[in-house]
């Protein structure tokens, strides 16, 4: 055991210079919570510029994913996936239209 302190506490939502955030299969922590360590690199990582279109990037880089998964966990059938997200199913598929995950 050594005698040296412990490293501090660094939380990437409050300190613009912590390291990014862990691999979520190795430290899952709640979405709010990635999303806000995510952005903190973000806004770091703009080196004081201001961002442009923040919330359309954001909003496509979570909604992919969120489609794929859910309509694989639905076996590819959009009623089904369209329920579990809350939407009608004509909105699914214009989504999925808009992120090219369906012809």
């Amino acid at each position: 055991m050594s005698d040296a302190p412990a490293a501090p506490f660094q939380d990437p939502v409050c300190d613009p210079v912590a390291e990014p955030v862990p691999n979520p299969a190795d430290a899952p922590m709640p979405i709010d919570a990635a999303v806000r360590a995510n952005l903190a690199v973000y806004f770091r990582d703009l080196e004081g510029m201001e961002p442009n279109g923040l919330y359309e990037m954001v909003i496509k880089a979570v909604e992919r994913p969120l489609l794929e998964v859910v309509l694989e966990r639905a076996d590819g059938n959009q009623s089904r996936a369209a329920d579990w997200l809350g939407i009608n199913r004509n909105t699914l598929r214009r989504k999925l239209l808009d992120h090219k995950l369906a012809q």
